[in-house]
């Protein structure tokens, strides 16, 4: 197996890269279960990994999803996409950079209950989305 340059972003931490090895069992590993694409909002070729079952599980509340009214939640990681075959690649250094503003714009504020705190939070997100998105569209 090769290795990739990911992403990692734990709720309530800072996000680190890491190179790891390009397999289902380590992105199992990462996110601590069965894992979900999520298309990175405002990127063509970055895509978010996290656990399809932590809603069900109370996962703490990690980055907003801009656009939507959702949030991932517990540990995901990003990654590249090869558009043409679908494969994971390596992150880019200005990908990882677009991947750290992402973040710093979504990651929830420090001592946000997710679950507790959800309808204040969807006003708030919402706004960061609109001038994230609009910026990412003009930046096309």
């Amino acid at each position: 197996m090769s290795k990739i340059r990911i992403m990692i972003k734990e709720p309530g931490k800072e996000p680190r890269v890491e190179e790891v090895e390009d397999e289902l069992k380590t992105f199992q590993k990462i996110v601590g279960g069965y894992i979900e694409l999520i298309a990175m909002p405002g990127a063509e070729n970055i895509d978010i990994y996290a656990n399809d079952e932590a809603m069900l599980n109370h996962e703490p509340g990690n980055i907003w999803i801009a656009g939507t009214g959702d949030c991932v939640k517990g540990t995901c990681y990003m990654v590249g996409s090869d558009l043409e075959t679908g494969e994971n690649i390596s992150l880019t250094d200005k990908q990882i950079k677009q991947c750290k503003e992402y973040i710093k714009t979504f990651a929830l504020p420090e001592g946000t209950d997710l679950y507790a705190d959800y309808f204040q939070l969807v006003p708030k997100m919402y706004k960061k989305s609109e001038k994230y998105l609009n910026k990412s569209i003009t930046e096309m």
